[in-house]
């Protein structure tokens, strides 16, 4: 019987438009400030190489990350599989921690979905872990690796979730404290 990949999924409605929440995850460079900067020190982006522009299929990228409970840090790339404005953004990340025959290496798909709502929109973040070699313990015990993937991963990767959404919704509540002063000011 095949063993099903661990996966962890967050969802939760925002009062951006989809193209908004969209448009910030094809601007790679966004994610080292809502993912990074933002983002718990133990659980974080430290930098992030990405060209210019709205990434598309096919679109690589790298990045460095903090490890929680380690000095270790990620080194990744990732790739772009799916780019559909405004519903759908997904990429694919190759992972390694360490060096030489003994380094951790991972392989994650994560997928963002977003759909319109009255006032927003609905966004589903879904990490899968697709390949795992050399695992840290704490991941090779599989009590251990049942309880990371329901709790600790979803707690740490919302952080960044809800600063994602946060920065998409920025703009429109910023547009809607100018029109209120407008209509004050004309009352």
């Amino acid at each position: 019987m095949a063993q099903r990949q661990p996966t962890a999924r967050l969802s939760r409605t925002c009062a951006a438009p989809p193209a908004a929440v969209y448009d910030l995850l094809a601007d790679l460079r966004s994610h080292v400030q809502w993912g990074g900067a933002e983002q718990s020190s133990d659980f974080r982006l430290l930098s992030l190489q990405a060209p210019d522009g709205p990434a598309e299929v096919g679109t690589d990228f790298s990045s460095t990350g903090t490890i929680p409970m380690s000095r270790k840090q990620w080194e990744d790339s990732s790739t772009v599989t799916v780019a559909v404005r405004p519903s759908t953004f997904e990429f694919v990340t190759e992972g390694r921690v360490g060096i030489g025959s003994s380094a951790m290496h991972a392989r994650y798909v994560h997928r963002y979905e977003i759909a319109p709502t009255k006032g927003g929109s609905l966004v589903t973040y879904t990490m899968t872990q697709g390949q795992i070699a050399n695992s840290f313990l704490r991941l090779s015990l599989p009590v251990i690796r049942q309880l990371t993937w329901r709790y600790a991963i979803p707690m740490m990767a919302g952080r960044g979730f809800r600063n994602l959404l946060a920065a998409a919704e920025a703009p429109s509540r910023a547009s809607d404290r100018s029109k209120a002063r407008v209509a004050s000011r004309d009352a």
